[in-house]
């Protein structure tokens, strides 16, 4: 008989058990809160404050599940509750983002990385959000209607930290075009400083000439007036004003011209330096060069230095004034995909550095092997991911309600098996089993192994008159020959 036959022929109209991983998790995707990880509470109350929670589980545990879980939740707590919820940053695949991350800075990973790391996740979201770019359904809606006015509600400091924040963090594709929208949404000049000396200078430059036109072309009739008007002042003083006033006004435009090119030129200083700095981006240098050069000077003081951690920390408390204005709380990282290996555990370190992980602001929640995390002391809390029996078959019977081809009922996990297996021998395999992961593959390989020995000409009339599969239950032949000799713990 063919497994869907078998499974139809106890009222199941998707399979259940056949689940690769969480994200390619077919029930699961059905309705994610609908099956809560066993410690989801625990977790997500740990994570409230907002405070961090390092979540330790074996391969199979149900991380990845968990932290779907967390995401879904507080994005739509975050839409029901503005003003509470959390801004949530999914990290998928740690272990990959770390390597590449090691790799393009050459070294280990740092908290500064890790920083950067965060932020160039979240800041091109918002800016998407801010220039009105539609929303795919990959990224979290806004709790506010205009997110452009709620920042500038705040006033021109905080538009122009999202400017610069963008300027650093956002991707490689359009940057330098996003930075001139942006400022154009938010009625803002690009260095102001720089801007004004230039101007100014030209100016000022401008008018020595023509003073100077003016002073050669009418020296007789100036003198004469001079001397008729300042009767007071001796003749040679009273002829030299007009050339000390041109004095004055050249040297007033060369000092200006001379601070906008020391301002250019200390700009790029800027841009080397943040383009050896936030090594976590995937700009390259020429787009980043565009960016900073077109916001200069006095904003380029927020670029921070290589291995300075105190510059970031003061972007990461701008963005999480940003986010609380556009009507989120606080800020919380999900990480999942955590590995075991040497680049992972540095990660992790860096990640939950207690300049991190102790702000008000900002949450990480990172759930990672036991292995990986075994000598990390970090003050946050720390949730072990285990399954009683009772847990694991309630997860099992709520995948079976969600698989039931209705209106027929859905079975129980007891009957699936044969009446000869008791309740007390499957809930000793559950235990010997112990995670959803190793549950469910074994279930699945049981229910392939019944339906090839079942034979498919059993057929019985359905309600409705028509003929249908009449599938076994699981055998102990079924047992013993998919997972050899099985004994109650």
């Amino acid at each position: 008989m063919e497994r869907a036959a078998w499974l139809r022929s106890f009222g199941l109209g998707r399979d259940p058990f056949e689940a690769p991983d969480a994200r390619r998790d077919e029930v699961l995707a059905l309705e994610p809160m609908g099956m809560l990880h066993v410690r989801y509470a625990e977790v997500h109350g740990a994570t409230e404050v907002p405070h961090s929670c390092l979540v330790e589980g074996v391969p199979g545990s149900g991380r990845t599940a968990l932290c779907m879980q967390l995401v879904a939740e507080d994005e739509h707590a975050a839409l029901q509750r503005p003003g509470l919820g959390r801004r949530v940053v999914p990290i998928d695949r740690f272990a990959e983002v770390a390597g590449g991350v090691e790799e393009r800075r050459g070294g280990e990973i740092t908290a500064c990385e890790a920083i950067d790391l965060v932020l160039h996740r979240i800041v091109p979201e918002i800016v998407d959000e801010v220039l009105g770019i539609a929303n795919d359904g990959a990224r979290p809606r806004m709790p506010v209607a205009d997110a452009a006015a709620a920042i500038e509600s705040a006033g021109p400091s905080a538009c122009r930290d999202l400017v610069v924040l963008q300027a650093l963090y956002d991707r490689a594709d359009g940057a330098p075009s996003r930075t001139m929208l942006l400022r154009d949404r938010f009625a803002l000049s690009g260095g102001v400083l720089a801007e004004a000396s230039r101007s100014w200078g030209l100016v000022l430059l401008g008018s020595s000439a023509l003073l100077a036109v003016v002073l050669v072309a009418f020296g007789d009739r100036r003198d004469e007036a001079i001397v008729r008007a300042l009767p007071s002042v001796a003749p040679e003083w009273a002829q030299a004003l007009p050339w000390i006033g041109l004095g004055l006004v050249l040297s007033a435009g060369l000092g200006l011209l001379g601070r906008w090119a020391v301002a250019g030129l200390y700009a790029q200083s800027r841009v080397r330096r943040a383009m050896r700095s936030i090594v976590v981006t995937d700009r390259d240098a020429e787009d980043l060069a565009t960016c900073l050069n077109e916001w200069r000077p006095v904003d380029l003081r927020r670029v921070p230095k290589r291995g300075a951690i105190g510059p970031r920390l003061d972007l990461l408390d701008r963005l999480e004034r940003i986010v609380r204005l556009l009507g989120w709380r606080s800020i919380a990282v999900v990480v999942d995909g955590v590995g075991d290996d040497a680049t992972s555990r540095r990660a992790i370190k860096a990640l939950l550095d207690e300049r991190i992980v102790q702000r008000s602001g900002t949450s990480v929640v990172l759930a990672a092997p036991p292995t990986a995390v075994e000598d990390v002391r970090v003050p946050c809390s720390r949730v072990v991911l285990d399954w009683p029996v009772p847990a694991l078959r309630r997860l099992i019977q709520s995948r079976l309600d969600r698989c039931a081809d209705r209106p027929v009922a859905a079975p129980s996990l007891d009957a699936l098996f044969e009446q000869a297996i008791t309740s007390d021998e499957i809930d000793g395999w559950l235990a010997r089993w112990a995670t959803p992961r190793a549950a469910l593959d074994a279930i699945d390989a049981l229910v392939r192994e019944q339906a090839s020995m079942t034979s498919p000409a059993a057929t019985s009339e359905a309600t409705d008159g028509s003929a249908r599969s009449v599938g076994s239950p699981i055998s102990r032949t079924a047992i013993e020959r998919a997972l050899g000799r099985q004994r109650p713990t």
